[in-house]
């Protein structure tokens, strides 16, 4: 969803390594105790997470970016077939998705991509349905439906501390590997199926031109770097929000 601004990513990404390096230095020269409310029973989403004065935290980045599928790695619950519905339905509804698929859409007109929907109102309308189409069918086959016939949590763990290589790679190889219900770690099945299903549903309303196999499996080798930045953000977006907060 929000991979197609491609430079405010990796300006977020490149800022976010600064930070965690001052970070780092900063660690070095002080030795950080930990908090007792770090000692808390499983959640089910980051909106749950304790935050280190004891208090939870909003379940977004800047208050905007909506992180209902992340949780943290030390913080590790099961999640049943009900949670994950109610994890695609909370962010297909949220305004943040609304208003995004939008603006992609308004891109899309302005690129004329998706040429076969026209100009005009009518074809933004066209475009901005398409959108909201792939966004809720993509949500419901990756989070909930696969991830609940395989057994498979949807949500990506953030680690949130420790080496930077090791954060960097947990988030590149997530749209790869994921965590399995019951523990453990499996090759990405409910993703890859999902991204399949998403992409050859959009056959159906789609323009011809973009139809067929080659277009639908194009679509579903661009989700995979699209995932890795959404990931990048799940990962390093909430130490620049911390890192601008503090500044404030």
């Amino acid at each position: 969803m929000r991979a197609s601004s491609f430079s405010c990513f990796f300006l977020l990404f490149f800022l976010s390594i600064h930070v965690f390096a001052q970070e780092c230095a900063s660690l070095s020269q002080d030795k950080v105790e930990p908090h007792p409310a770090a000692a808390v029973s499983p959640v089910k989403d980051a909106a749950s997470v304790p935050d280190r004065g004891g208090k939870k935290e909003h379940p977004r980045l800047f208050w905007i970016v909506p992180t209902y599928t992340v949780a943290y790695t030390d913080l590790h619950s099961r999640v049943s077939s009900g949670e994950k519905f109610r994890m695609f339905v909370r962010n297909a509804a949220d305004p943040f998705t609304l208003g995004y698929t939008a603006f992609e859409a308004g891109l899309a007109h302005a690129n004329n991509d998706l040429a076969g929907y026209g100009a005009g109102a009518a074809g933004y309308g066209k475009r901005l349905g398409a959108g909201l189409a792939d966004e809720t069918s993509n949500g419901f086959f990756r989070t909930y439906l696969f991830s609940s016939l395989l057994h498979q949590d949807p949500r990506y763990f953030r680690r949130g501390s420790g080496p930077l290589t090791k954060r960097l790679t947990h988030a590149l190889i997530r749209p790869l590997i994921t965590e399995k219900d019951s523990g453990g770690h499996a090759f990405n099945w409910s993703g890859l199926f999902g991204n399949i299903a998403s992409s050859s549903l959009s056959n159906a309303y789609y323009p011809a031109g973009d139809r067929g196999f080659r277009p639908t499996f194009e679509r579903v080798a661009f989700a995979i770097p699209s995932s890795v930045i959404d990931h990048l953000i799940d990962e390093f977006g909430p130490d620049l929000e911390k890192h601008f907060l503090r500044k404030r």
